[in-house]
């Protein structure tokens, strides 16, 4: 596997494992890369699909990660979303994970050690969401517990059934850690939103009956108003 490549320009710090991506990772630095297409553009995530000479990509900022005061903090101690998720994922292909809708490239600008910007550019995986089958993603997302990783957004709308099979979309494909919580927090995210038959995959063990619990906690009314009044007070700009 070739090293990763970190680079300085013009303020930003350009991170890829192919020189080829330089270039478009430049375009990005420097607000001048064609959009096609925007798929989402909210406080919370910005995504598009983007050329650069001739050739299509995914291009996703996570907005959360700068714009929340202690999510910010935090990012003077990690790599950051993009960073860690382009490193994540090329690992595992490594690892013979390949799976994914792969990362090929992030930018990341900082100021005073924390993240300020950052965006990730991603193959363009062309395909259909899992909706009419949804047991494909229950089965790539086996795979993934497999290799120690998680999803964190379990839901068909993540998974794509293309000509070279299903490709996961939209995870971090973050390390689990606290025995198989993670593994049962993905399946059971799964199971109580989009895929209510599906038959539970693993064993219902202590973890199980947690995620269970934080589930049902989640979904109380009062802690459920709370949480969508904090949501509108962020997207109104408070710094909460």
């Amino acid at each position: 596997m070739k090293a990763l490549t970190e680079t300085e320009y013009k303020g930003y710090k350009l991170f890829f494992y192919d020189n080829k991506y330089e270039n478009v990772l430049k375009k990005i630095a420097d607000n001048n890369i064609k959009l096609t297409e925007e798929y989402k553009n909210t406080q919370r995530n910005y995504v598009a699909k983007i050329s650069h000479k001739g050739r299509d990509y995914v291009l996703k900022s996570p907005r959360n990660e700068f714009r929340i005061p202690q999510r910010k903090f935090f990012t003077l101690f990690k790599g950051g979303e993009a960073v860690e998720t382009l490193k994540n994922i090329n690992n595992l292909k490594e690892k013979g994970l390949d799976i994914f809708a792969m990362p090929l490239g992030a930018v990341v600008r900082r100021k005073y050690g924390m993240i300020t910007e950052s965006h990730i550019i991603f193959e363009m995986a062309e395909g259909e969401a899992v909706l009419k089958n949804k047991h494909r993603a229950v089965e790539a997302t086996k795979e993934m517990h497999k290799y120690g990783v998680y999803h964190g957004d379990c839901n068909p709308s993540n998974f794509i059934i293309t000509e070279n099979g299903v490709k996961v979309i939209d995870t971090q494909a973050k390390k689990m850690h606290f025995g198989n919580y993670r593994a049962h927090y993905d399946m059971v995210t799964m199971k109580m939103d989009s895929y209510k038959e599906m038959k539970y995959p693993y064993k219902k063990n202590i973890f199980y009956y947690i995620v269970l619990m934080v589930k049902y906690l989640k979904r109380n009314p009062i802690v459920a108003k709370i949480k969508k009044n904090k949501k509108i007070l962020r997207d109104k700009g408070w710094k909460i």
